[in-house]
């Protein structure tokens, strides 16, 4: 129960932090930045501070094996650096208003999607919720939907494969992994991927002033190591449909922000908008909780005798190639294959 409570809390921080998202990139953007300039250097300056984390931390290493290798590569480049390149692209052609409209169709697809593709039991709750919180998406921004066709598709874009993302993060085996150790090597990928592709759109630049250098630092660090970071400790632990629906707490942010910031207008149909959105995500936290603390837990498995557990040369699992002289039909050591303990 303590573990689902740290989810809750995780991915709810997290939506509040990518709120703030929105107002940071179109600071950037007027100070000579550009989308895909911004998803590469919000990725690169992460990764520094993840190596220094990481190495610091006697719990934490970078080992991983080769099936997460190449599940991290695809969700990396497929989920991760995609979600953030056609959501930052959409801003250039419509507001963040409705760009945040358009992405927040992720929540239902993540439901639709692991009750499809995954067999995940649907429950009244979770889609009352889910249903709940995309209708108060569509009120906070008065039902404005109107703009550019091509904005309007990569604000869509962005929902699916960030639907992907989170999916693959909790059906993958990536769980597995500690939340920084999949912080990093996801920012890794999806940074070298964003900069072989801003080299070759013409879209890679340094001419950016110094106002805006210090908030695409403040950025990359505040967004990776805090919104990203926590998403995936929540992934972790309460999977991929309450996190998807708990997240829609990010344009309740963006309202404040707005509201506090801009003086902008506060009316009726927005205050409907975040009553629904805090509905869903009190009946997700209040319905799933009780629903995990009756399941029963799962059997332990079965302890194996202490020889078949000791740690043989050459057998553990790696991304990187084994050495020749190691047996290709060793079994890896239990120990290689997950992490045990999951540090946020």
């Amino acid at each position: 129960m303590q573990s689902r409570t740290i989810g809750y809390l995780a991915v709810m921080i997290s939506g509040m932090i990518f709120g703030s998202m929105p107002l940071l990139a179109k600071i950037i953007f007027s100070q000579g930045g550009n989308s895909i300039n911004l998803v590469f250097w919000r990725f690169f300056f992460a990764l520094p501070l993840l190596f220094w984390m990481i190495r610091r931390s006697p719990h934490l290493n970078f080992a991983i094996t080769r099936t997460q290798g190449k599940n991290l590569l695809a969700v990396g480049i497929l989920g991760y650096a995609a979600t953030a390149m056609t959501l930052y692209v959409s801003y250039n052609y419509i507001s963040t208003g409705v760009a945040t409209t358009l992405h927040f169709i992720y929540p239902i697809l993540v439901i639709i999607g692991s009750t499809v593709f995954y067999r995940d039991r649907l429950t009244f709750v979770k889609t009352f919720a889910g249903i709940l919180s995309t209708l108060g998406i569509y009120l906070l921004y008065n039902g404005e939907l109107s703009g550019s066709l091509f904005g309007i598709f990569m604000a869509l874009l962005s929902g699916v494969t960030y639907a992907f993302y989170v999916l693959y993060i909790d059906k993958s085996g990536l769980k597995a992994l500690s939340s920084l150790t999949l912080t990093f090597y996801l920012s890794l990928i999806a940074s070298v991927s964003m900069f072989f592709f801003a080299l070759f759109t013409g879209h890679f630049t340094l001419e950016l002033t110094l106002l805006g250098w210090g908030v695409t630092v403040f950025l990359s660090i505040f967004v990776t190591l805090g919104a990203v970071n926590l998403l995936n400790v929540g992934i972790q632990r309460i999977g991929s449909q309450s996190s998807g629906i708990l997240s829609t707490l990010e344009p309740i942010t963006s309202i404040v922000i707005g509201v506090l910031v801009f003086n902008e207008l506060l009316n009726l149909p927005i205050l409907i908008g975040c009553i629904f959105i805090l509905s869903a995500v009190i009946l997700i936290v209040r319905f799933d909780r009780g629903r995990a603390s009756v399941e029963k837990p799962e059997a332990a498995p079965r302890e194996e005798p202490r020889a078949a557990l000791r740690k043989k040369p050459g057998t553990a699992a790696s991304f990187y190639p084994k050495p020749e002289s190691a047996s290709s039909e060793a079994p890896a050591s239990p120990a290689t294959e997950r992490n045990p303990e999951i540090h946020p």
